[in-house]
């Protein structure tokens, strides 16, 4: 991985602010994530290493409080300290009503909603991947009406969203379907800790792929390397397939990639692009080839 990039940590971060409410009762132990990406740092302090994202619509557990902090545990099992103006906080069963309720998912990049059915109205929020949003019934043109975590009301255009259900779809499909969503995201800057889809570090960027697909592996390069099944792959890489995951270091695993299948991958290095092993593309890179760890399957 990269070393961190602090200037563009911190205009995230400036970026993603938001004034969510908190609930007020005291058996609020839960939070449901506001803001389209929340940073969760390592201590009480904006100057902490950035451990890792939570995007909007997902959930925390939340533990002790330190002035406008709070320390929580991730879906993942990450635990680090966010401000409280990232989530709003709820109690069980709130809790339970979110995530019992009719969702839909961003699967653009990034995606406004706006205050009426039109993109000349008010901005409510811009959302990237992922994020949940609560889904009415409402279709007016090209628009569905959704409402965030907190409360706010808007429109969505229709084809930014799916809703938010598992769907089955075959193996060629969903191969597929990663390389697509891997693909929307060309381009996308690195961010050491990023997990969204305007900003990520290699695992956070298969990781969001995966989970735009259902499919939920590991936080951390290390953590996906020993999930999946092994490719014992061939020199030529011929039996590997899209969406095989390829993991790369010197003593241990540090990167992790996304195969487009035979010899090409995209990943986030930099940026995320497309590096080959073939010495005769235009995208090689040689110093991969030499720091294969492993290759693994997860369907």
């Amino acid at each position: 991985m990269l070393n961190r990039i602090v200037c563009l940590a911190a205009a995230i971060s400036i970026f993603f602010i938001s004034t969510c409410p908190a609930a007020q009762t005291s058996d609020a132990n839960f939070g449901i994530i506001c803001v389209p990406a929340a940073n969760l740092r390592g201590t009480a302090s904006h100057e902490s290493e950035l451990y890792d994202q939570e995007i909007m619509g997902y959930t925390v557990k939340l533990f002790e409080k330190q002035d406008n902090w709070y320390k929580i545990q991730t879906e993942y099992g990450y635990v680090g300290w966010m401000t409280e103006k990232s989530f709003y906080r709820v109690d069980e069963a709130k809790l339970k009503q979110w995530k019992d309720c009719e969702k839909v998912r961003i699967v653009k990049v990034f995606a406004t909603i706006y205050s009426k059915p039109n993109a000349s109205s008010q901005a409510i929020a811009g959302v990237g991947m992922n994020v949940l949003l609560k889904k009415d019934k409402t279709l007016i043109g090209g628009w569905i009406k959704v409402e965030t975590p907190d409360g706010r009301i808007g429109y969505l255009k229709k084809e930014n969203c799916v809703d938010a259900v598992k769907k089955d779809l075959s193996q060629e499909e969903l191969r597929k379907s990663i390389i697509e969503t891997a693909n929307l995201m060309m381009g996308t800057p690195y961010l050491w800790g990023g997990k969204s889809s305007t900003a990520n570090d290699c695992s956070g960027f298969t990781s969001t792929v995966f989970r735009a697909n259902g499919i939920n592996i590991g936080r951390d390069s290390s953590k996906q390397a020993v999930e999946g099944k092994a490719v014992k792959y061939k020199n030529d890489f011929s039996n590997v397939l899209p969406g095989d995951l390829i993991f790369f270091g010197n003593e241990k695993v540090s990167h992790v990639a996304i195969s487009l299948g035979g010899k090409e991958f995209i990943h986030q290095s930099g940026s995320v692009h497309i590096t080959s092993f073939d010495p005769n593309s235009s995208y090689y890179e040689e110093s991969y080839g030499k720091k294969i760890k492993a290759i693994k399957r997860f369907f």
